[in-house]
């Protein structure tokens, strides 16, 4: 028997203990990198969202003072309220036909098909949807 105990001891491995150790430290670090990124991804987000509202108000006004109309369906501001921005819509300038979009933003913003980009009637750009939805 003791020959056999001898074996036992000789041969490598890690205990019970020492695989629980370390399985609770990888999840305590996976746990820190989850939280760490859950921020950052929600600045993202928020940088996201800024970058298309300034690219989107500077469109519209440039589509506004090169066609003197808006880019809503009606081509015209509300008289009170919100109207929906038409990321299609388009003009004839005397050559061509012009459309908002590509040739004013070069690349839709998110949610663009989904009727959040408003327009109101002071020509202030907005979206319809909570800044950590976007």
């Amino acid at each position: 028997m003791s020959n056999m105990m001898r074996k036992r001891k000789k041969q490598g491995g890690f205990t019970f203990m020492e695989l629980m150790i370390a399985l609770i430290i990888f999840i305590i670090a996976v746990a820190l990198v989850i939280l760490a990124t859950q921020g950052f991804f929600g600045k993202a987000k928020g940088s996201a969202l800024d970058v298309d509202l300034h690219s989107v108000k500077t469109a519209v006004d440039t589509y506004a003072i090169q066609s003197g109309k808006w880019p809503t369906a009606s081509g015209s501001l509300p008289l009170s309220g919100n109207v929906t921005i038409d990321f299609y819509a388009s003009f004839d300038n005397g050559v061509k036909t012009v459309s908002f979009y590509p040739h004013f933003i070069s690349k839709l913003p998110r949610h663009s098909d989904e009727g959040v980009w408003q327009i109101d009637s002071e020509a202030r750009v907005s979206v319809n949807m909570a800044r950590d939805k976007y």
